[in-house]
């Protein structure tokens, strides 16, 4: 390296060690620096800490069967201090037997506070040439039978969801209408659409007496048994084997909870941070350095080129963008990627008259008169002796540039959910979450953790925005 690469080496580890020596003197844009890095570390490492597959399966239904819905998460209990059931799951393989009745049970202990959600068996043949009776009983611990389920099985994938299956919601509210106060089962027979609102799973786990539709009875804990039995009408040939997989959703689940559809809300906080950053930034940095060139180069040129340059700005700025963008993103479903393109083309206008203003003081400065005395041509003017006046303002820029991409991105996203953006943002999160009433049902971490997040990102970067501007920014320094 020559002696002047030396120079200008050690001139650049000067000035950065002095910058970030001023930098941490303001505390805010240490605190915004710090929740930048670990909202940084949340999106790179974001397949690292949730399930890659779950967040491609986002929008697939039948991926989340198997999941609790609408609850909490697994944390709640150490805030409330009540049991909370965990999501609990056992497998058995069923080998080919010679009988005509094949039965076997799963057992199940409650000792919480607040039961499973929800009783999922997937039953899985071998084969499907045969035909069974399949009955499914639970034994409760206070002695009681119920005969939940009773029909025919032609063998294949057999998904029985307590929560969801019409046989079994109608047996368990005959069995349970016989403790239940009289008046109450009157009310609910004269009104069925009272029906869907009962709870059948948890029913189940109720002690019995008057209440326990509504769950006031509390949970009777003890030893559960879930007993299926085939029976066939003649040993089939060959015997069928099975696979069953009984799964008790958690009545809290994961560090976020779950939506309605079953949805670990970790997975579409931790992988839009992810899509955040990225509207973010790449909207701040390309709008940011649009505006800041159009302003130079508008200033450079003055007289008729510069007032053409004012007059198309001004057009694009008196432009509606949330209301046109809200239009574009429903007839186009952009990528995220596609999505920081538009916003980019709207949002370049902010910094344009700014620049513009001081790039006027900068052209008249004396060694940019000198510059255009030898000859200097116009790009090597504005690249070398205007620009790197401006850089600091522009680092300024897109940090605090990166707020407003997140909220619009958000607020198209909340005002569109599926039909704006196609991938799961923070923004669509809380579109299902006021689409399914969740602040009326009570779910309040399906509202409380993504709006946080926004807010979090948010303020992230106007702490670091504020504080680059006072070191960068002559007049607001101390």
């Amino acid at each position: 390296m020559s002696w002047r690469g030396r120079s200008r080496l050690r001139e650049f580890i000067q000035s950065f060690t002095a910058f970030w020596h001023e930098f941490f003197r303001f505390k805010s844009g240490v605190v915004g620096l710090v929740i930048t890095i670990v909202l940084v570390i949340m999106a790179i490492g974001a397949p690292f800490f949730v399930s890659e597959e779950a967040y491609r399966n986002w929008d697939n239904p039948s991926y989340w069967d198997t999941y609790p819905h609408a609850v909490p998460p697994a944390w709640i209990g150490y805030v409330t201090g009540e049991r909370y059931a965990p999501q609990t799951e056992v497998v058995k393989d069923i080998p080919p037997l010679p009988t005509q009745i094949v039965s076997f049970s799963f057992l199940y202990n409650c000792t919480y506070d607040h039961p499973p959600s929800d009783v999922i068996f997937l039953i899985e043949s071998t084969h499907r040439n045969f035909s069974c009776s399949l009955k499914l009983r639970v034994e409760r611990p206070d002695g009681e039978e119920i005969v939940v389920l009773h029909r025919k099985y032609d063998g294949g994938l057999l998904r029985i969801l307590f929560s969801t299956d019409e046989d079994i919601r109608k047996s368990v509210w005959e069995w349970a209408q016989k403790y239940e106060d009289p008046e109450t089962v009157s009310k609910i027979l004269a009104n069925p659409e009272m029906l869907s609102f009962i709870d059948i799973p948890h029913i189940v786990f109720m002690k019995k007496g008057y209440g326990m539709l509504f769950e006031r009875t509390g949970v009777l804990e003890g030893t559960y048994v879930f007993n299926i039995t085939m029976i066939f009408s003649e040993i089939p040939t060959p015997p069928p084997g099975f696979h069953v997989r009984a799964v008790f959703t958690g009545a809290a689940y994961g560090l976020m909870g779950t939506d309605a559809r079953g949805r670990d809300l970790a997975v579409g906080i931790v992988f839009g941070s992810r899509l955040a950053l990225i509207i973010g930034l790449l909207t701040a940095v390309l709008s940011t350095v649009v505006g800041v060139l159009y302003g130079i180069v508008s200033a450079y040129l003055g007289g008729w080129r510069d007032e053409l340059l004012q007059r198309i700005q001004e057009t694009v700025s008196s432009i509606p963008v949330l209301p046109l963008l809200i239009i574009l993103a429903f007839v186009m479903r952009p990528t995220v990627w596609i999505l920081a393109l538009l916003l980019v083309v709207f949002g370049w206008v902010g910094p344009v008259k700014t620049v513009r203003s001081i790039a006027y003081q900068i052209k008249e400065e004396t060694y940019v008169e000198a510059a255009r005395a030898v000859g200097c041509s116009s790009r090597r003017i504005i690249a070398k002796y205007i620009s790197p006046q401006i850089l600091p303002y522009m680092f300024a820029l897109i940090a605090l540039g990166v707020p407003g991409a997140i909220l619009t991105e958000a607020g198209i996203s909340f005002l569109l959910g599926v039909e704006g953006v196609s991938e799961p943002t923070w923004g669509r999160i809380l579109h299902d979450a006021q689409a399914a009433g969740a602040t009326m049902a009570g779910m309040w971490w399906w509202v409380l953790i993504p709006g946080f997040m926004i807010t979090l990102s948010g303020l992230a970067f106007v702490l670091i925005g504020n504080a680059l501007d006072r070191i960068l920014n002559p007049m607001l320094k101390r």
